[in-house]
């Protein structure tokens, strides 16, 4: 079985309602069923999410969301085949908001925080969610 990494980027649609905490609860489930793994970075209005599975796992669960009206303008920013999982410890992870760390973990790679998905490097938007993962890694 081929390990794929899928990376995309949307908007929130705003007319619709959205728990994070119950979608990321069922996206838990859902994913550990299927041996899926990844991360949401979600900021109030944008998704960024990271899917890492078997590519027919992958991609069906990428094609429901593309259908999943909360999203808006969904760009699929890569899809490959992979060696290793990035996000292997989350059936899928959730970081929410923007807050002083992480605006600085943007600026590490970006001239700044408000960042264009149609623009960017995507391993540069992969360094950036890992440094956010080590960052919601519970201490020791």
């Amino acid at each position: 079985m081929n390990l794929t990494r899928l990376v995309y980027y949307s908007q929130r649609n705003p007319s619709e309602k959205l728990d994070t905490q119950t979608l990321i609860e069922t996206c838990q489930t859902n994913n550990a069923r299927q041996n899926l793994t990844g991360i949401l970075h979600y900021n109030g209005d944008h998704f960024l999410q990271v899917l890492e599975g078997g590519r027919v796992e992958v991609s069906a669960l990428y094609h429901r969301i593309s259908r999943d009206s909360r999203h808006a303008n969904i760009i699929l920013l890569s899809c490959a085949d992979v060696r290793e999982r990035m996000f292997s410890k989350w059936s899928m992870g959730l970081h929410q908001g923007m807050d002083e760390r992480t605006r600085e973990i943007y600026l590490r790679y970006f001239s700044t925080d408000n960042v264009n998905p149609e623009t960017v490097n995507v391993d540069s938007l992969l360094d950036v969610l890992q440094d956010i993962a080590i960052e919601m890694a519970p201490s020791r």
